[in-house]
């Protein structure tokens, strides 16, 4: 696969990475390890990523139950694991496609969804982000005081489960990504837009009072979803640029978050939120993945300034600079459509899903012993 390599720069390549082979794009040259499968709960699992605030903790998102997998101490011998439904997943984390950790004790998900409560109802696209608590007391258990202050209020027993917030204007969401507090970016599968969620102060775990929330709508048409393919994406909090995989179009696009001005009041799905729309926004195509033998890209983070993308199709991983150059790539031999989201905690220490098979596995250079576990990337946090 050299040749292929010097065919997409039109150079001779870099010198590669040693968890993608070094350019040789052979999988004998690197070491996968499986981490988790069905047995652990996965169940089309999506997205991954570790909880920055406890070492080794890896939290799992899976589309078929809406569920989360936990596992502690990630990668050793003593890993345990943890499978978590909310008691109202089936709204607030329906079909969930991607999963990133925020602000201090919180998290937030995106659902692949258009509201239907799991087939229980027509669609009516009362669908956007989701913000939920790492606290395990709080995390996929019932509020007595949320449940019965709603109770009384609906004049029905009423369970909205742990979420601390939710936000409605970005149904079909293919991927999140964390700005600072409670904001975050979300990519609108119906709209074929990116779309900016704040949250702003958080209702606490399973009220319902979402009316201080504002979106703002950037580029909308310009983005396509596939449909069962996520669409992940990165925030460099240093350039304040927004790394998108654009899956229908087979690129990976820019977003500068500093361009760009509301113009237009757009309509609300709930009382009390504002939806702006936004003109003059810097949307770049960094990379056109038809130049690289990339077909469906989905799976996208940043570590070391080196950007790693997976393709879903062809199950592949490539290595870019973070100015769209190609320094590696690794041809696996997971099916096709098994890689979606991908998290790295340094350039040699990979953790990827298999949504084909239910697993989770990890990649690594040949000589490295997998037994030991890196630090996390520390989050500083906006």
């Amino acid at each position: 696969m050299l040749w292929m390599l010097i065919a997409c720069i039109g150079k001779e390549p870099l010198d590669g990475l040693a968890v993608l082979g070094y350019a040789d794009n052979d999988t004998e040259d690197v070491q996968l390890t499986l981490i988790g499968d069905a047995s652990d709960g996965l169940n089309t699992p999506r997205d991954l990523g570790f909880n920055p605030e406890r070492l080794g903790e890896l939290w799992v998102v899976n589309r078929t139950d809406d569920s989360v997998s936990i596992f502690f101490d990630s990668g050793t011998s003593s890993q345990t694991s943890e499978h978590i439904i909310d008691p109202y997943a089936l709204h607030f984390m329906e079909e969930v496609s991607s999963i990133e950790f925020g602000n201090i004790g919180t998290f937030g998900t995106c659902q692949e969804s258009r509201n239907t409560y799991n087939g229980n109802a027509a669609p009516n696209d009362f669908m956007g982000p989701t913000l939920w608590s790492t606290d395990f007391d709080i995390f996929g258990e019932t509020n007595p005081a949320a449940v019965d202050y709603l109770t009384r209020l609906y004049g029905m027993q009423t369970d909205l489960g742990s979420h601390l917030d939710m936000l409605h204007e970005t149904p079909l969401c293919m991927g999140i990504a964390w700005q600072y507090e409670n904001a975050y970016w979300a990519f609108n599968g119906l709209k074929g837009s990116i779309d900016r969620n704040n949250f702003h102060l958080d209702h606490g775990p399973g009220f319902d009072d979402h009316s201080d929330g504002t979106i703002y709508r950037y580029g909308e048409g310009q983005f396509s979803r596939v449909p069962d393919v996520p669409s992940h994406m990165k925030y460099d909090h240093n350039d304040h640029l927004l790394y998108i995989a654009d899956t229908g179009n087979n690129a990976i696009k820019v977003l500068d978050i500093v361009a760009g001005e509301p113009v237009d009041r757009l309509p609300v799905q709930e009382y009390g939120t504002a939806h702006y729309a936004i003109e003059g926004e810097d949307i770049q195509t960094l990379i056109d993945g038809s130049e690289y033998g990339m077909e469906m890209p989905s799976g996208l983070t940043i570590v070391e300034d080196v950007l790693l993308v997976t393709d879903n199709a062809t199950s592949t991983i490539f290595a870019f600079t973070v100015e769209g150059d190609l320094i590696d790539m690794l041809e696996t031999d997971f099916p096709s459509g098994a890689l979606m989201g991908i998290y790295a905690t340094s350039l040699e220490d990979i953790w990827m899903v298999n949504a084909v098979d239910n697993e989770v596995w990890r990649l690594q250079p040949s000589d490295v012993e997998s037994s030991v576990i890196t630090e996390v990337l520390e989050y500083t946090y906006y």
